[in-house]
């Protein structure tokens, strides 16, 4: 609502807006989009170190293609190899929960296969990212909250989003609003980290034999 009267010489413009706001409009504010100005994903996550050398720079008897880690890209046939002797805490991890020698090894070898396929998948498929921002504006002030480099859109959508409205609300309650019809953060927040706990389990346990 905007009012205006005169005073002396000058009108004066006064607006008001409702101190309740729902979290809904807060979420309708939130929007998943395109991070166009992202680094490649080997850069931003811990664990891809390589190097991706053209076929044609290796020594005949390597036979490039018929290696794990061969791909085309950019009109060009690559080998992508990992540092020699990195096991990424695999082989420690294993020993020490009872794990044989050869069962640790197995598990380190694993780890190092999924981690090249994975690496592969990005260099013939691509990669995208996204990011996911919120906006909001009250009596002209804005309140805004983003994450970027976001490499899952499903994420982004189930969790990030909401987080981002979350982050919004607590400006606009530090602001002296009140955000009505805030879902419980905990059960959401405890549901994530199990799923980040077991994919770092799937990734370091990967194939392992505990019949062995």
């Amino acid at each position: 609502m905007r009012n205006t009267f005169r005073h002396g010489d000058t009108m004066i413009a006064v607006e008001s807006q409702p101190a309740t706001i729902a979290f809904d409009d807060l979420l309708a504010a939130t929007k998943i989009v395109a991070d166009n100005e992202n680094t490649t994903p080997w850069d931003n996550c811990d664990g891809f170190e390589h190097t991706a050398t053209p076929e044609r720079r290796l020594p005949d008897e390597m036979g490039g293609r018929k290696m794990q880690g061969s791909v085309y890209s950019n009109r060009e046939h690559l080998v992508i190899q990992l540092p020699a002797g990195e096991d990424y805490g695999i082989y420690q991890y294993m020993r020490e929960h009872g794990a044989s020698r050869q069962v640790a090894r197995e598990a380190v070898a694993a780890g190092r296969r999924q981690t090249i396929d994975q690496l592969v998948k990005w260099y013939s498929d691509g990669w995208e990212w996204y990011g996911v921002q919120c906006e909001f504006e009250v009596l002209g002030n804005e309140y805004e909250a983003s994450l970027w480099g976001i490499d899952n859109p499903d994420y982004a959508e189930r969790e990030v989003k909401e987080e981002m409205a979350h982050e919004v609300a607590r400006q606009l309650e530090k602001a002296g609003y009140t955000v009505t019809g805030q879902p419980d953060r905990q059960g959401p927040y405890l549901k994530h980290r199990r799923e980040v706990k077991q994919e770092r389990l799937t990734r370091n346990l990967a194939a392992q034999n505990w019949a062995a």
